[in-house]
């Protein structure tokens, strides 16, 4: 049984719906955590290196979570896997694209909760200037993702009453 799709637009504005807001949130996420300086801070958060060579772990409330250059996985027992691949910029549950079934919305939920508290994590040891400006990719981006605020409208969106 699957539930309707994500929807594609929130407000009606093109790139504005809940699967654009999570595939780009997921994205900065990965480029961030990929990152060599970022890795020194996931360690230190409890992330561990798995047996693939350069790729860190972690539990999270019952979610085995790994991020390595071919993207971030999340899988919980019962419930299968979601594994973003940035290189193609997909979203997929069990190996099918992501319909935004209620199992697979969990684990979404799971894994924005997980990033939500790195950056409060990171906010409160370093700052939120800090924990903002280091989400920059470079000088031409004047505008980074601000991660904790997109995880928050996320899960927002994700509770409203899909019969919009």
């Amino acid at each position: 049984m699957t539930g309707p799709p994500l929807p594609s637009y929130s407000d009606g504005a093109p790139g504005d719906g809940i699967d654009e807001r999570l595939k780009a949130l997921l994205e900065a996420t990965h480029r961030q955590w990929t990152s060599p300086m970022e890795r020194r801070r996931m360690r230190a958060f409890g992330f561990r290196p798995a047996v693939e060579p350069g790729v860190l772990k972690r539990e999270w409330r019952g979610m085995a979570v790994r991020v390595g250059d071919t993207g971030i996985t999340a899988a919980r027992p019962g419930e299968g896997g979601l594994a973003f691949r940035p290189a193609a910029r997909t979203l997929v549950h069990d190996g099918q694209p992501f319909a935004g079934d209620p199992v697979g919305v969990s684990l979404v939920e799971g894994l924005l909760d997980l990033i939500a508290a790195y950056e409060r994590w990171v906010e409160a040891r370093e700052g939120r200037d800090e924990r903002i400006m280091r989400a920059r990719p470079g000088p031409q981006d004047r505008r980074p993702i601000n991660a904790l605020a997109e995880t928050r409208r996320l899960q927002r969106l994700l509770h409203q009453p899909r019969g919009r």
